[in-house]
């Protein structure tokens, strides 16, 4: 028993000395290899930065023929790392370089792997490459079981670009349950001004959450060319179509897009009112201002809200048709008139203006404030008849105000 004992103690001893063993030759082998890896790398980088910026046609020319297989990793390192780096034409050479050296192959291999996170990182180097004939293989990647490896392929396609990579994107927008409809509509913004005409041909095709998605990213494009066609996205049955469309005209800000813009002021839901109400303001189409001013009557809080902002946006003559908003029946009017002449510091103006020099104008100012009174919004005023710096402005507050909402305390000074 105890020749027993000890044979298996010697056995478990013997394991952890073989681990350790193993563990310590793991070791040096990583750092010689770092080490020859580090030493190789300041060798060949000089070489490849000098093939990127020069007129040699190749890279395996400029490597006097011919890459030892030692060295493939240290390349590929190199390339991979200033292709992230630079763009036009460098980009191109440093492109060309890793297909002259077979890295671009390897990847393609690797996007047929039985390991997943092969297939992504094959995928995520493709785009890296700007590779254009693997475009066929990342769409195809675009329908991996995994999810990890079809973001990476979408996020290649966009990198790669031209339309045979925009389109599979495009239909992406389609499949919220499968895709980040967020992440393909940043891919695809951030594929500029190319992937417009794709979006505008296939958005028949489309979902209605791809539609809007589709509309999101022209928003963030503004290409100017789209404005007559999202006009009549303004008439589409759907209402988050028409919304979004509204949203888009506003980004571009054409005058053009004004007059359809003021008929949706009208249009029965009321997201799309508002959303054409605030695409008004950012047009600055001064046309508007009366039905703006009819907006501000809606029943819904949103429309009243941003028909109150594109008038400020207006400038002047917005604010004017505000203030004359402060005498109309309509209470909701009213009180988003006064809402937005606060946030525009009008309210803050008048009241300044009762300690002016002028009795014109401090007549004028207390006038005005009266009519403001009476609409029954006294909020601000309560607050600067107690903090004003000015004794008289006070005074003058404390009288206009209803006895109930004169403070009760006058401040220290007064």
């Amino acid at each position: 028993m105890e020749r027993i004992l000890i044979g298996v103690i010697l056995a478990i001893g013997a394991v952890f000395v073989a681990l350790t063993l193993v563990i310590v030759a793991n070791k040096a082998w990583r750092e010689t290899v770092s080490r020859y890896r580090e030493r190789r790398r300041r060798v060949l980088e000089p070489v490849v930065l000098e093939f990127v910026h020069g007129e040699e046609s190749s890279l395996v020319e400029a490597l006097s023929g011919r890459v030892p297989p030692r060295d493939r990793a240290v390349l590929e390192l190199i390339l991979l790392d200033h292709v992230q780096r630079v763009r036009g034409i460098e980009r191109e050479r440093l492109g060309r370089a890793l297909e002259q050296v077979g890295l671009i192959d390897e990847y393609l291999e690797g996007l047929e792997s039985h390991r997943w996170w092969k297939r992504a990182d094959a995928a995520e180097k493709l785009g890296l490459a700007g590779a254009r004939r693997a475009t066929d293989h990342l769409v195809r990647a675009l329908d991996d079981d995994e999810p990890d490896v079809r973001m990476r392929a979408a996020k290649a396609l966009g990198a790669i670009g031209g339309a045979a990579s925009v389109r599979p994107l495009v239909r992406a927008l389609n499949e919220p349950t499968r895709w980040s409809t967020i992440r393909i509509a940043d891919i695809l913004t951030s594929m500029g001004g190319e992937v417009v005409d794709e979006l505008t041909a296939l958005f028949p095709e489309l979902s209605v959450p791809g539609k809007v998605a589709a509309l999101e990213i022209l928003t963030r494009l503004r290409p100017l060319r789209t404005v007559n066609w999202l006009t009549l996205r303004l008439s589409d049955p759907e209402t988050d179509v028409r919304a979004r469309a509204c949203h888009a005209l506003g980004s571009i800000g054409h005058p053009a897009s004004g007059p359809p813009l003021v008929d949706r002021l009208q249009d029965p839901e009321w997201p799309v009112r508002a959303m054409a109400a605030k695409a008004l303001g950012r047009v600055r189409y001064m046309l508007a201002i009366p039905d703006l001013c009819v907006a501000l009557r809606d029943r819904e809080w949103w429309p009243r809200a941003n028909a109150a902002e594109a008038l400020r946006a207006m400038g002047e003559p917005g604010i004017e048709a505000l203030e004359r908003m402060l005498d109309d029946d309509d209470n909701y009017a009213r009180h988003q008139a006064v809402l937005m002449l606060e946030q525009s510091g009008v309210i803050d103006r008048r009241v300044d203006q009762l300690a002016g020099a002028r009795d014109s104008e401090r007549h004028a100012a207390e006038e005005w404030l009266a009519r403001l009174v009476r609409v029954g919004q006294t909020g601000r005023l309560r607050e600067l008849s107690a903090a004003h710096p000015d004794a008289l402005v006070r005074q003058t507050l404390q009288r206009l105000l209803p006895p109930e909402d004169v403070s009760r305390e006058a401040p220290v000074g007064s």
